[in-house]
Parts: structure tokens; sequence; C-alpha cells
């Protein structure tokens, strides 16, 4: 019954959008044949431009685009296919994910890309599994994406490694009484906020948990009983949108303590919101541009900026900069070039082939370093950069490898 409501409502979506003619619905694509002769093999883009994660999924989509932007067409079997991008928005929301991913499947794409936020790739994973469409998470980063589903895989690395990356980090800066901050029913703070509670108590630290529900937006209540506690410092894997909120509120109710968080944070929308009270939070990160020995991510990152400086909606897109890209956009480019390899070792558009490549792929020099999957699909990793906020600028702080 659920598969025949999540059909019905992607028709549903299919129809009311070609009526609308928008360019970015999921019935429609960035690249479009230019006959009916022409081969093709579709790539999904399965991230929310809607909601509360719109920022990050936007982001992210830079990323994929621009690696389409250098690798448009591919060979399969000594002909040349061009690579179509197919959208849908999975709005934020793991209950309108299922749908989105119906989208995809019923516009027969051969592999996935996303999305920004565990949610709604938990939401959708068994839909593409079902489909026998290969789906690579970007930085989705909850185990529960990959797990027991051979079709989802992911660039980024996953929440208990970064969560116990972020309580060591912690703990080296005097934290041993904290409290993390979490919404209630969501994959990814929830999960991750866990993860982090789990291994600064493992380290012989206290840490106690405090939830809000989705879209609150007044923490005055949370922020005073912070204050009344004496906690040393806080833990808060939130959206882009709550970010700002916290880190605002905390500071004017008096809470001086040290604030920190998870990947979401990497993005320059809430240095600008939060102003000077943003000032040595800190948070982890996929990538940093400012690292010289990553010869990839030195080029990558000075022609995505001139790329998107080029364009007004992609500046727009990128939080209204041309200086600086989110690490969330690099695994947007790593998940494409993956999508990409993967084909070109299956030499097919055969979702099962392609599945199959992406378990055996390993793909050297990438902008978030080489990529090989481990059995469960995630990539191996062992870098966490450490960034924070200094005078409205996203700064480098320290750096994780083991």
């Amino acid at each position: 019954m659920k598969k025949v409501i999540a059909l019905v409502l992607a028709l549903v979506m299919v129809f009311a959008l070609c009526a609308c003619g928008s360019s970015d619905s999921a019935s429609a694509s960035s690249t479009k044949a230019a006959s009916s002769d022409e081969k093709v093999v579709k790539i999904g883009v399965f991230e929310p431009t809607s909601g509360q994660n719109a920022a990050g999924g936007k982001k992210e989509i830079l990323g994929i685009e621009y690696a389409h932007y250098l690798n448009p067409t591919i060979d399969i079997n000594g002909e040349t296919y061009n690579i179509e991008l197919v959208y849908a928005d999975n709005a934020s929301a793991a209950e309108k994910a299922p749908s989105a991913a119906q989208l995809l499947i019923s516009n027969d794409v051969s592999v996935v890309i996303g999305t920004y936020g565990s949610g709604c790739a938990i939401a959708a994973g068994d839909l593409f599994a079902e489909a026998k469409i290969p789906a690579i998470g970007t930085s989705c980063t909850n185990p529960q994406v990959t797990l027991g589903n051979d079709y989802y895989f992911r660039i980024a690395y996953i929440d208990p490694f970064q969560g116990a990356v972020m309580a060591s980090y912690a703990l080296k800066n005097g934290c041993k009484n904290c409290v993390v901050i979490v919404e209630a029913g969501d994959d990814y703070s929830a999960g991750f906020g866990n993860y982090f509670s789990e291994a600064m108590k493992d380290a012989g630290a206290n840490c106690e948990t405090i939830p809000f529900q989705k879209d609150e937006t007044d923490f005055s209540t949370i922020m005073a009983e912070i204050k009344s506690k004496g906690y040393d410092g806080i833990f808060a894997p939130v959206s882009i949108e709550t970010a700002p909120l916290i880190i605002n509120q905390a500071r004017e109710a008096g809470v001086e303590c040290q604030i920190m968080a998870g990947d979401t944070w990497d993005d320059i929308s809430i240095a600008e919101r939060a102003g000077a009270n943003a000032n040595g939070v800190f948070f982890s990160a996929f990538f940093d541009a400012s690292d010289t020995s990553n010869e990839a991510g030195v080029e990558f990152n000075k022609g995505i900026l001139e790329w998107i400086a080029a364009d007004a909606t992609r500046t727009e897109n990128n939080g209204g900069t041309t200086d600086a890209i989110s690490s969330v956009t690099p695994c947007g480019y790593d998940a494409y070039m993956a999508a990409y390899n993967a084909i070109l070792a299956a030499q097919s558009t055969d979702g099962e082939a392609i599945r199959d490549a992406l378990a055996n792929l390993e793909v050297k020099g990438l902008v978030t370093g080489d990529l090989k999957f481990d059995e469960n699909g995630d990539a191996i990793k062992n870098y966490v950069a450490i960034k924070t906020f200094q005078d409205g600028k996203i700064v480098f702080s320290d750096a994780y490898t083991g």
C-alpha cells in the first residue's frame, strides 16, 4: 500500500510540475537530449532545495553540477552518451523523501546522488534498493543510511567516527561537563549527538542531552537550564537554519561556554547571521580549502569558485559569496565522479551493473581524498578538518588523521 501511495503522489507531482513549467522540478533536467536518437544516461539528483536543509542541498548540487560541467559525456561500449541530471527535491523531510525518490525511479535514472540530511536518505533507501538503482550519499552521515542496504553508498565519513573526533577535540579544549542539544526525531541530529555523548562518557566526562522540537525557534528555556547547571561545553549537531539561533540566544542569555557542532555548520551564512557571537565556535568538516597538500582540492577550489562567480544563480546558491565554498560542495562533486567512474567501469547504464562496479571501485585523487568503499558501502575515511568562525569568516583550526 505504501508503494502505491508513493507512486500516486509521484504522478501527481509530475503533472503539477509539468503544468508549472519549473526548470527546478524533478520532471525536468539540466541537460536534455537533442533528439530521440541521442544516447543518454540519467543521473538522479536527490537533494533538498526547500525546507530547513535547502541551503546545504543547494551547495551539494553546486558540486554535482560543476562535475557535470567538466564531465558532461561518457563513453560506453564505443558510443558517447550525454549525461542528463534529473532533479527531485526531497524538501528536507523524511515523509516527503519517498515521493521524490519515486520520481527519480519513474524517470529511469541509472544511479542517484544524494542527499544532504540522513533522514531523507534513510526514508528513500529501500525504494532505491527495490528498484535496483544504486544511490551515492553525499553528506548524510548516519550509519543507518547504508547499513543493510546493498544499493546505498556514501562519500562522507560516518557519525560514530565524527562523534569520537569531536569528543576528543572537546576534551582537548577542556570540556568535561557538556550538554548536547538535538532536534527530536531527526536522524542526523539525534544520532550524531548520541555518538558524541557516548564518546564523552567513555572518556570519563559528563554529558547530558536536551532535545527540542522541529521548527522550534525559542531556546530561552534551554539556555536558562544550561546556565543554571554550569556546563562547560555545548555540542549542537543541528541545521544551518537553527545554528545561529542557538549561538545568539546562548550568548544573549549569558552562556559563555564553548559551543561545538558538526559538519552542517560549515556554512558562511551561520557566521554572517550570528556575527561576533560565532567567534570561537568550532565544528567538523569534510574538506579544507587551505590545505595546500591536497592538490586536487586546490585545483577544485580555484575552478569551482570561478565557475560560481560566472553565474548569479550559482552565486546565490553558494550563499551569495564567491570567496569560499562549504565542505559539502566537494562531497557533491566526488559523488558525481564516483557515479561517473562506476558507469565507466560497468560499461553499462544498468543499475545492477553500476552497483557492482561501485562495490569494487577505487578512485585516486578526488577532492575529499582517495575513494574506496567498505563492506557497508561507506567510504573509508580517516581525515576530519576542524574549523572555527572568526570575524565573519570560516578559518581552519586543526585536523584529525587516524
